[in-house]
């Protein structure tokens, strides 16, 4: 019993890491797939302009879309920065249709 105890504290370990790489969660995940097969231009009305953006490789674009929160540090009052940021990208293709979407959080 002890040894299966060692073991599942680094497993534990190891689970808790890579659930910070989670994209996004269910919820999210239905706020993003709902705008499939919408044009850029209605993303861009209501999400405003990308942060930036580049080629696909397809004839399209890649919206990219930023988002931080900083927060100041307890100890001391000052801001320590950037401590968390969700970035998305919107895959538009030729015709200016949304047909794919990639969103990470950033610790």
């Amino acid at each position: 019993m002890k040894y299966f105890l060692l073991l599942l504290f680094p497993v534990s370990i190891l689970l808790s890491c890579s659930s910070s790489k989670k994209t996004t969660d269910a919820r999210e995940d239905a706020v993003f797939n709902k705008w499939l097969h919408h044009t850029k231009a209605e993303l861009v009305h209501a999400w405003g302009q990308p942060d930036s953006s580049r080629p696909d490789g397809k004839k399209g674009e890649i919206l990219l879309y930023k988002e931080r929160l900083d927060y100041k540090s307890v100890m001391d009052q000052k801001y320590t920065g950037p401590q968390y940021s969700f970035r998305k990208e919107m895959y538009v293709n030729a015709d200016s249709l949304i047909y794919y979407w990639k969103a990470w959080r950033k610790k």
